[in-house]
């Protein structure tokens, strides 16, 4: 099944929610990506599905890029 609005990315751009932020379909805009409001709900203490690849880098000093 597809999410109509990201294209099973679970990510939408910002500025046009309703168009994938990754993936064939990309909005291309340059927008920041944002959670799709139809298929990437988390529940309360859940994380949101990350984007293919993504990951959390942390420095010596503990900051977040």
């Amino acid at each position: 099944m597809t999410c109509t609005r990201c294209d099973d990315t679970n990510w939408v751009c910002e500025n046009h929610p309703d168009r994938p932020w990754d993936g064939p379909k990309a909005c291309g805009c340059g927008g920041a990506g944002a959670l799709c409001p139809a298929c990437n709900v988390p529940g309360e203490g859940e994380l949101p599905r990350m984007p293919e690849g993504f990951r959390v880098e942390v420095d010596k000093d503990g900051w977040r890029h």
